[in-house]
């Protein structure tokens, strides 16, 4: 189900929201701790979204990113659906773009 809620980033205005966990908000523009997410559905869905150390978490403890809720280290971020976008970016011209299939 689409978020509908939106918030005001300093780069790119009103945005729709989306939720990713805080290792990608922290990583510094152009670089990439990797970026995984289930299949969007189209390139208005942004399913929530987590690095590849926080996908290794997940798995040892068989735990699953469900509702925009996940026990990971570090916890979640909200970045705006353009900052969404280049980290996915990133992490694609990276080779460590991950599309999670449960």
């Amino acid at each position: 189900m689409p978020n509908n809620e939106t918030l005001d980033c300093e780069q790119h205005g009103v945005q729709p929201e989306t939720f990713v966990c805080k290792h990608i908000t922290a990583a510094p523009p152009g670089t990439t701790v990797g970026f995984v997410s289930g299949e969007p559905e189209d390139d208005d869905d942004f399913r929530d979204a987590w690095c590849e150390a926080c996908h290794a978490y997940l798995l040892a403890h068989g735990g699953d990113w469900i509702d925009g809720v996940a026990n990971v280290p570090g916890g979640v971020d909200l970045l705006c659906a353009e900052c969404y976008r280049q980290r996915e970016l990133d992490a694609e011209r990276a080779g460590r773009r991950l599309i999670y299939r449960a």
